[in-house]
């Protein structure tokens, strides 16, 4: 038989055959993409139920199983048990992204001053402070869990992207009545006084006498204060404090991070400077940068150099 001679099936009989085809497949993927659902619900019931007999393994592989994970969070961030509500926190941290935001942004209402410190904590560390600013809901929450008596380093920090007058007062009200709290930017961070963290927030949102009280700080800090300062560099845009920081890179002292225990020598202030401003200021340097190394008088001389040449006087 010669091809031509074959019956070939008219265009609105090819047609429905098409379509037909193609619910076929929607149904298909719907069905697998509805047993996937059920599938990452589970895992995530299964995960949380191990939790409660403190066997956390599976909570720790949550975030492997991405974005589509933190909406089933929602019931364990309100759970009973503030172990549970702390794990959900731990997860949201770890995965991030739009989805994630704000089950951590409701975190920072949790009862537990931990949770709340841990929620900031996440927020401070996982996004960009201008896209967090863009969010209508971030800055509220964040004021009424610092004036919760949630004293944050993070969370203070964070507010300082916020102008507005209330947050200007819950700021002023931390250094009033909670400055001489203890707080951290993280778990093996110094211990600063709140009002600190406090005051870069003010000094950002223009505040003049919270400004000159950082410059006071600068003169006289402490290990710590200074180690605090160089850590929450990103958030401090006033060219003149930026310069006082300058200190620190001549600053012979002592630090604990960068190297394992035991080894040495042990980096100083000054080698945290050098990447603290190289990375704030986007500079150019001619040697590469690691946590863990001591720099050179050259290389340190070097950094100096391209900060002044960075910021306006």
């Amino acid at each position: 038989m010669r091809l031509a001679s074959l019956s070939v099936p008219s265009l609105p009989i090819r047609a429905a055959a098409a379509l037909m085809l193609l619910a076929v497949h929607s149904i298909t993927g719907n069905f697998v993409m509805a047993k996937q659902a059920v599938n990452l619900e589970q895992r995530v019931e299964q995960a949380f139920r191990a939790a409660r007999d403190n066997e956390f393994d599976r909570i720790g592989q949550l975030p492997s199983l991405g974005p589509r994970v933190a909406p089933l969070l929602a019931p364990y961030l309100r759970d009973e048990q503030a172990d549970i509500r702390r794990e959900a926190v731990a997860v949201l941290a770890a995965l991030g992204g739009e989805s994630a935001k704000p089950l951590l942004v409701e975190a920072l209402g949790d009862q537990d001053a931990e949770i709340r410190e841990r929620a900031a904590r996440a927020l401070y560390v996982a996004y960009q402070p201008s896209a967090l600013a863009r969010d209508k809901a971030v800055g509220p929450a964040l004021r009424a869990s610092v004036l919760a008596g949630n004293p944050s380093a993070a969370g203070l920090l964070l507010l300082g992207y916020f102008p507005d007058a209330e947050n200007e007062r819950a700021l002023r009200e931390v250094v009033d009545q909670f400055g001489g709290e203890l707080t951290k930017l993280s778990d093996s961070g110094p211990s600063v006084m709140a009002a600190l963290p406090a005051r870069i927030a003010l000094s950002q949102l223009g505040d003049r006498e919270a400004r000159e009280a950082l410059l006071g700080v600068i003169d006289g800090a402490s290990l710590a204060e200074a180690e605090f300062l160089l850590a929450a560099l990103r958030d401090i845009d006033s060219p003149t404090v930026l310069h006082a920081l300058k200190k620190t890179l001549d600053d012979e002292r002592e630090i604990a991070g960068g190297l394992p225990s035991g080894a040495g020598p042990r980096r100083r202030l000054r080698d945290a400077a050098v990447d603290a401003f190289a990375r704030r200021l986007k500079l150019k340097v001619a040697f590469k940068l690691h946590d863990s190394r001591r720099y050179s008088d050259e290389q340190i001389a070097q950094v100096r150099r391209l900060i002044d040449a960075s910021l306006p006087r």
